[in-house]
């Protein structure tokens, strides 16, 4: 709370901010702890809202208690939002990577199967937001729209992270010495 009040300038303003935190902390950790069904996540959405409203609190200080209520209720139902779809992603790559993990490596020979280990080691090491494009296309073997519609991304946004991902995988194995082929 503290830190919210030191992005006001206004002691007036503070004060109001305040009494705005007090009669909405509860509604607002009430409403969403229904979204996502646990304590700190919920915690984290409603000062993500609250952090919104101060850094812009001179836009909406003019809001009368139930408008405010209104911003304040779908401020923090897009935070949780957010933060429900990015562990949803997060749940989909790790059960793809321990999938993935128990597959047997039948009829490869020992080098394939380096360079096989190695290659996964570095999709796992990318950003998520690279890892799961080459793991739902390449691991998955998804198409574009389908990677698309589990991410919550536009099919030219799923064509993009994957060229960055092939990129980057492709520096990285240049780096330790395998080269395409």
């Amino acid at each position: 709370m503290l830190i919210l009040l030191a992005m006001i300038d206004n002691a007036e303003d503070k004060k109001t901010f305040e009494q705005i935190y007090m009669q909405n902390r509860d509604f607002m950790f009430n409403y969403t702890y229904r979204i996502l069904g646990d304590e700190a996540s919920t915690e984290d959405a409603v000062h993500d809202a609250f952090l919104s409203l101060a850094k812009n609190y001179d836009r909406y200080k003019h809001l009368d208690s139930n408008q405010m209520r209104s911003f304040l209720t779908i401020t923090v139902r897009n935070a949780a939002f957010r933060i429900y779809n990015h562990r949803k992603r997060e749940n989909v790559t790790e059960e793809i990577y321990k999938d993935y993990e128990m597959l047997p490596d039948i009829s490869e020979d020992a080098e394939k199967k380096d360079i096989r280990r190695i290659l996964f080691e570095m999709v796992k090491s990318l950003d998520s937001k690279y890892s799961d494009v080459i793991m739902l296309k390449y691991y998955c073997d998804l198409s574009i729209n389908d990677i698309a519609e589990n991410l919550g991304l536009t099919p030219e946004n799923v064509k993009v992270r994957l060229h960055r991902a092939r990129t980057l995988l492709k520096s990285k194995l240049e780096g330790v010495g395998i080269n395409e082929g």
